[in-house]
């Protein structure tokens, strides 16, 4: 493990370090060779800056997910977005996205409140909470809610948790771990956990994890590219959805108004956010 994690941190740092020599080096002939080929020096360096920047921004790694992680979910979001005649979760980069969430403010439920005391819903009275009796027992509320989520984890370790029951109980319920069990077999599994049906799960509720992975991956798959998901804009391709493209990013000449007003849809390539920035600040 110790090993993989520095591989990655030598791809990320080697990539970069290249990025940063390159692009300083590039100008160096320039001024070295008569005018008559500048233009085509100048070319031929834009285009391998341009390739080093695809190749730097297409190295990936794990901030957060350990490599048992990686491998079993990964599996998880392919099985909810297959890849068949369009990109699906493993094209998105959705465990991507997931891991870098986890590594900030969503893996530590910054944005929730997590004091005690956690008393689950729907449970049938009377229970007692501190000092205080409540004859009707807590009140039943939907898979997702934020009350809902009583649990006194914060949600990176609520995903470790609950990665390791759900491999645990594709052990126990169908032979083997998620990743080796068949297509049939590994949505099966999925959906015994919205059912509940594992009655041993890591003092979790089942439906409580597929219900935080499934919305993970589709805002894996549907989110702006700048969270770490959407790679290629190709979850917003395969919907129409155009992000920040309002009808003019890529030079089509159009407006919001002719957009709205026009008798028939046009289907716009998406823009992200990331490339909104670069054209606003003048870089390319």
């Amino acid at each position: 493990m110790v090993d993989q994690t520095r591989r990655e941190f030598l791809k990320l740092g080697l990539a970069a370090a290249a990025s940063a020599v390159t692009a300083s080096a590039i100008e160096i002939p320039l001024f070295g060779n008569q005018n008559s080929s500048m233009q085509t020096q100048l070319n031929n360096a834009n285009t391998q800056l341009a390739n080093l920047k695809t190749r730097v921004n297409t190295v990936v790694g794990f901030v957060s997910l350990s490599i048992t992680e990686q491998s079993l979910l990964e599996k998880i979001v392919e099985t909810i977005i297959p890849t068949d005649t369009d990109p699906g979760a493993k094209e998105a980069g959705v465990i991507y996205f997931i891991d870098r969430a986890l590594a900030g403010d969503y893996g530590q439920s910054a944005n929730m409140f997590m004091d005690g005391p956690f008393v689950p819903p729907a449970q049938t009275g009377p229970i007692t909470v501190g000092t205080q009796t409540y004859s009707a027992g807590s009140p039943k509320v939907r898979v997702g809610a934020g009350t809902n989520y009583q649990y006194p984890l914060n949600l990176r370790e609520f995903w470790r948790v609950g990665l390791i029951a759900l491999q645990a109980y594709a052990n126990s319920a169908y032979g083997g771990n998620f990743e080796t069990l068949s297509s049939a077999n590994q949505l099966l599994l999925l959906q015994d956990l919205w059912g509940n049906k594992p009655t041993s799960f890591g003092k979790i509720l089942p439906s409580d994890f597929a219900y935080e992975f499934t919305f993970m991956t589709w805002a894996g798959f549907l989110m702006d590219p700048i969270y770490g998901g959407n790679q290629n804009m190709v979850g917003w391709t395969y919907t129409g959805f155009n992000g920040v493209n309002f009808g003019n990013f890529y030079g089509e000449g159009k407006d919001q108004k002719t957009l709205m007003v026009a008798t028939t849809p046009t289907r716009l390539k998406p823009a992200s956010l990331a490339q909104y920035q670069q054209q606003a600040s003048g870089s390319s």
